[in-house]
């Protein structure tokens, strides 16, 4: 059966303008105010799937219309990360940074790689932008991946990953939240370390992907940790080539959409004391 990058589709519902040759497209011709027919949601998926990122701009839209267009992608549920919720929108997070707590993803990662089953997406959409800096740059690890020499990808394709999110900053924030430890602990129990194949198969592109992150990633199983600390070193590296991403400028009414099966994306925290706020649903699958 053909896989979707290999039939160059034809996109009839909206265009499509490609954002870097590697990775991301902008999609134009879309009202997220207005429900979606079958077709259009079809050809949506089939855009991420093939560019990885999808930015849309200029969308004034509510938090109910946020939640029905990331439906287009997956299955929306209440979130399972550690981020304040918005009020009688349970799937919804709030993402901000202000003076007070000058807060920023600045790191290389997929979200969530500490489940068993990784979220499918996430939709992420301005609320408040800084006047300069606050971007968002995305990575391609099918591009990294395919960068790779034959020997290589063979050698990664044996080897599995540990994932855990204690290693990211949570413990810590869990921490100052509940000096008892009991949410800490609550958390270890509910969330153990889980293992992923240091390369996957996107379920629709076929395309093989270098799955780990730097974030969540703490060791590979099997190697030593002198030479597991080595290999994760440079395989960290790869989303920080230039060529393997897509840096996005933020304005009111910006949302993006990405495949968290394919990339990682890293927030730039260079906007402080000014206030950055985005609200974020991820899509289970």
């Amino acid at each position: 059966m053909s896989k979707i990058n290999d039939l160059h589709p034809t996109f009839t519902r909206f265009a499509v303008e490609p954002y870097t040759p590697t990775i991301g497209a902008v999609i134009h011709d879309l009202d997220l105010r207005q429900p979606l027919d079958a077709t259009t949601q079809a050809e949506l998926r089939q855009a991420i799937a093939v560019h990885e990122v999808l930015f849309f701009r200029d969308q004034h839209i509510t938090p109910q219309q946020q939640v029905d267009f990331t439906r287009s992608f997956g299955n929306v549920a209440e979130v399972k990360a550690f981020f304040p919720r918005l009020e009688n929108h349970p799937e919804i997070e709030i993402v901000e940074s202000t003076a007070e707590r000058p807060k920023a993803s600045s790191n290389w990662h997929a979200d969530i790689t500490w489940r068993e089953q990784p979220p499918l997406g996430t939709s992420l959409y301005a609320q408040v932008i800084p006047a300069s800096g606050g971007d968002t740059l995305w990575a391609s690890l099918t591009a990294a991946y395919a960068s790779l020499s034959p020997a290589f990808q063979a050698y990664l394709e044996t080897l599995t990953a540990v994932h855990t999110w204690e290693i990211s900053g949570w413990t810590e924030y869990l921490l100052r939240k509940d000096a008892s430890g009991d949410e800490l602990k609550a958390a270890r129990a509910k969330y153990p370390p889980v293992e992923h194949p240091v390369v996957r198969v996107h379920p629709v592109t076929g395309k093989k992907v270098l799955y780990v992150n730097s974030t969540f990633t703490s060791h590979i199983k099997g190697l030593s940790r002198v030479e597991s600390d080595a290999l994760l070193t440079q395989l960290f590296a790869l989303p920080q080539v230039p060529e393997f991403q897509a840096r996005l400028r933020w304005a009111p009414g910006t949302l993006a959409v990405w495949d968290n099966r394919s990339t990682q994306h890293y927030a730039v925290g260079d906007f402080f004391p000014q206030h950055r706020k985005l609200h974020r649903i991820t899509v289970t699958d």
